[in-house]
Order: C-alpha cells, then sequence, then structure tokens
C-alpha cells in the first residue's frame, strides 16, 4: 500500500512538474490588439489555432495577424510602439526580447510575408528588425511605412533613420524620403525620392478647458496639402488618429472627403495623476489609414492643459530643501 502511494506521489508530482514547465516554457506576451476593423485572424504559434482578432486580445512571440479584406487592427507594443495593419496583410511578431537593465528596453524581429502598414517605433526604447521577401529594414525609434507585394516593396520613412538593405545594396533613408517600387535586384539608391504630401492639422483650440472636471471638447480640421507648394490636393481616404493622451473618443470613421479634408470632433475625458508625465501636452497625430498613404506624412497638432489643484505635484529642492508646487 506504501509502494502503490509512494508510486502515485511521484506520479502525480511529475504531471505538476510537466504542467508548470509547460506554463513557464509559454512565449512571452509582446503585444496586443487595438482599434480593429473588419475581419482580422490571430494563427497562434504555440498551437497554430486560429482565433479571431479582436481589441484587446494578447500577442505572444510566434503569433501570427492575418487582416482580410477592407480589415485593419493596430498592434500595440508593451513598449508604447505602435504598428497599424492596413487590408490583406499577414505579420508575424518572430521573436521577442527585454533587457534586465534598469531602463527597459525591446527588440524584435518582425516579418511581413505580403501587405502594408504605417508603424510608430518609441525612440531609445525599441529596437526592431523588419524583414519582407523583399527587403530588410532596420530600425531604432522610426516613424515609417512599408508595402510587400509580389516581390516588390516600399518603404517612406517621416521621422528618423532606417536602414534599408536587399540583394544588391544597402542605404540609410531618412525623415521625408521614400522608396518607391522596387525589387530584390534594384539599386535602392536609384529609388529614393521626396514624400511629396503631408497633412496639415489645426484647430481653433489650443488650450483645454476641464473646469470642475468636465470632459474638454474640441474640432480639428485636417487637410491633404502639397508640401513644396503648399496648395490643396483632392483626394479622399480614411484616416487614422492617435495620441499620447489615452482619454480621448474618437469619431468611428474619419475620412478625407474627395477634397482632401476633413472636420474631426473630438471629446477629451478630463486627466487624472497618472498623467502629470506628459507635463501639459497632449499631442494628436492624423494618419492615412490605407497602403496607399506612403507618399503622405502624417500631421501632428498639440493641444495644451492644466492639471487640477488636487492633481499639481509637489517637488523637494535638492539645494535648500524647500518644497514647492508644480503644475
Amino acid at each position: 500500500m506504501l509502494n502503490n502511494l509512494a508510486r502515485f506521489s511521484v506520479f502525480f508530482g511529475t504531471l505538476l512538474l510537466l504542467f508548470a514547465t509547460a506554463a513557464y516554457a509559454q512565449p512571452e506576451i509582446v503585444a496586443s490588439l487595438d482599434r480593429v476593423k473588419g475581419a482580422v485572424d490571430v494563427v497562434e504559434g504555440e498551437t497554430q489555432r486560429t482565433v479571431q482578432g479582436r481589441n484587446g486580445l494578447l500577442l505572444r512571440v510566434g503569433d501570427l495577424v492575418v487582416t482580410k479584406e477592407d480589415a485593419r487592427a493596430t498592434i500595440k507594443f508593451r513598449d508604447g510602439s505602435e504598428v497599424r495593419l492596413f487590408a490583406k496583410t499577414s505579420f508575424l511578431v518572430e521573436s521577442g526580447e527585454e533587457s534586465a537593465s534598469t531602463e527597459r528596453f525591446f527588440k524584435f524581429n518582425l516579418f511581413m510575408k505580403i501587405g502594408s502598414f504605417w508603424a510608430n517605433f518609441v525612440r531609445q526604447r525599441q529596437v526592431a528588425s523588419i524583414a519582407t521577401p523583399t527587403a530588410t529594414i532596420g530600425i531604432k525609434g522610426t516613424t515609417l511605412r512599408v508595402v510587400e507585394r509580389d516581390n516588390r516593396a516600399r518603404v517612406a520613412v517621416t521621422e528618423g533613420l532606417v536602414e534599408v538593405s536587399n540583394d544588391r545594396s544597402t542605404i540609410d533613408l531618412p525623415a521625408g524620403k521614400r522608396l518607391t517600387d522596387f525589387n530584390r535586384r534594384d539599386n535602392l539608391v536609384d529609388k529614393i525620392e521626396d514624400i511629396p504630401f503631408k497633412l496639415d492639422v489645426r484647430s481653433e483650440t489650443r488650450e483645454l478647458d476641464f473646469n470642475q472636471n468636465r470632459p474638454a471638447e474640441a474640432f480639428v480640421t485636417i487637410q491633404l496639402i502639397d508640401i513644396k507648394s503648399g496648395s490643396n490636393i483632392s483626394r479622399s481616404g480614411p484616416l487614422y488618429l492617435r495620441s499620447n493622451y489615452d482619454r480621448i473618443t474618437y469619431p468611428q470613421a474619419p475620412t478625407l472627403d474627395e477634397r482632401g479634408f476633413a472636420r474631426v470632433p473630438l471629446i477629451f475625458a478630463p486627466p487624472d495623476t497618472s498623467h502629470s508625465d506628459l507635463d501639459g501636452n497632449i499631442y494628436l497625430w492624423a494618419v492615412l489609414d490605407q497602403e496607399e498613404g506612403d507618399d503622405t506624412v502624417e500631421g501632428r497638432y498639440l493641444f495644451r492643459f492644466r492639471l487640477p489643484p488636487s492633481q499639481e505635484r509637489f517637488e523637494i529642492e535638492a539645494e535648500t530643501g524647500e518644497g514647492r508646487r508644480r503644475n
């Protein structure tokens, strides 16, 4: 009887160890889905099970995100970087690594078999390598677009610097430049052009008033313009709005009309103490939410706000030891 009990204990302990090891070996969570529109599938790297993409779905290393026709989805990484996938895109997070230093630092290898995206990678906290069948793109703190179709690619950089390589050459592509349609054997130097257009974002409101802790409202106007001439460009297209402030209500489907113009209402919920690190600055970015936007620089507008008195920060002067409040 004792021998049987001992065998059962060993067997049960082994099972617990196996389950614990399996749980420990599970790929790390690196991102989540947000702003999902249309049909999006996620193929889990570990199980190869396909699940429906939805807002808040956690993504692990090895997961494949697939957007169907007319679909879009944002991948939000843990460091604040984000990748906006456009329609008919297959995007894989191949590997991820977080440093053990006091400063959080992330490194990812990403692969897009086919499709297109717009991305913003957090400066000084993230290094990424993005591969496609046509090119490899090295990134460190950059805003860019990439398109990959039929073994031809396009790359546009609106902030920072990227290194682009194909089988023939390697170049540094700075902000304001793009690589037009190229294949693996093209000389990349011959494909460099200026990005011709940008989204101009304006508002009659600069200071947001959260009087009595109530929401603030503002309208922004967005116009597609030629960078060199400043003239308006008549072209319609969907818009993607994003911000460093996480309490904005956006309209359901903001869109440039046939004149290349949009007027967009925004509602800002009052800030709390977690927003003190914004130093009163709320940035709004407007991005063309489609594959054809690699000829257009995203627009940006700055709103200002003040924390309510109860959310003021109290600081101690290092030299005098005196305290003071900071708005």
